[in-house]
C-alpha cells in the first residue's frame, strides 16, 4: 500500500496541536494503533515483542513506552517528503 504523504502530514501536525495523553488520544482516534509489549515469554525473545508499536497511515514506528513510540511516529511523520518508510509494523508470532 503506497504512503498517502498528504494525510501523513495532516495527521502529524494534527497530533502537534495536543500533549500528553491528550495526544495518545488523538492518535487512536485518528485510527492509529499503539500495541505494548507481549506478555507471552515465547515472545520474549524476538526484540520488537519487547517494545511499544505506534502505527497509523502505513507509518510503524517504536519506543520504550507509549509516549516514546508515539514520539518517533511523529518524527518519522514529519520526515515523510524526504524519505519513505517501507518497513512494515512487525507482528509477533502467532
Amino acid at each position: 500500500m503506497p504512503l498517502d504523504f498528504p494525510a501523513i502530514r495532516a495527521a502529524a501536525l494534527d497530533l502537534k496541536q495536543y500533549h500528553g495523553f491528550e495526544r495518545l488520544l488523538r492518535f487512536l482516534d485518528l485510527g492509529g494503533m499503539i500495541t505494548p509489549p507481549s506478555d507471552d515469554p515465547q515472545d520474549w525473545w524476538e526484540p520488537e515483542t519487547l517494545t511499544h508499536r505506534a502505527d497509523l497511515l502505513g507509518i510503524c514506528e517504536i519506543g520504550s513506552d507509549d509516549y516514546a513510540a508515539l514520539s518517533a511516529w511523529l518524527a518519522a511523520a514529519a520526515k515523510t517528503p524526504v524519505a519513505q518508510h517501507s518497513s512494515p509494523c512487525p507482528t509477533p508470532a502467532a
